[in-house]
């Protein structure tokens, strides 16, 4: 995975967790583990790229014309089918993690509808 692309998953799981409305401690755990297994390679401090996720993730929460513009446009970096099973794999775990929630269910199906047309 690409730092662009590990971006742009990192801001998709920011908002994930804003899904059901409901922040919960095994939700931003998983994130963590998630910034460490799929490393971080820029020169871009990754506490204050943390920080700033979370707060567009906030931003856009408020907005449910901007959740699809904005999955699409962090979706945009994921182009291949192996990349996008693996983002998807990802986001799913932190959704399931604490249980699926309808609201949780649809920002899924979003989401797979945001992904660009995979080569």
């Amino acid at each position: 995975m690409t730092q662009p692309q590990r971006e742009a998953l990192f801001d998709l799981l920011s908002l994930s967790i804003y899904a059901d409305a409901h922040i919960s401690l095994v939700e931003e755990d998983l994130i963590q583990s998630a910034f460490v297994s799929k490393g971080w390679k820029s020169e871009y401090p990754k506490s204050l790229f943390i920080e700033e996720s979370f707060a567009r993730a906030r931003e856009v929460a408020e907005d449910d014309d901007g959740v699809m513009d904005y999955l699409t446009e962090r979706s945009a970096v994921f182009t291949t089918k192996t990349v996008q099973a693996e983002v998807l794999g990802v986001v799913k775990a932190l959704l399931e993690r604490d249980g699926m929630t309808a609201d949780e269910n649809e920002f899924f199906n979003l989401l797979i509808q945001a992904m660009p047309k995979a080569k």
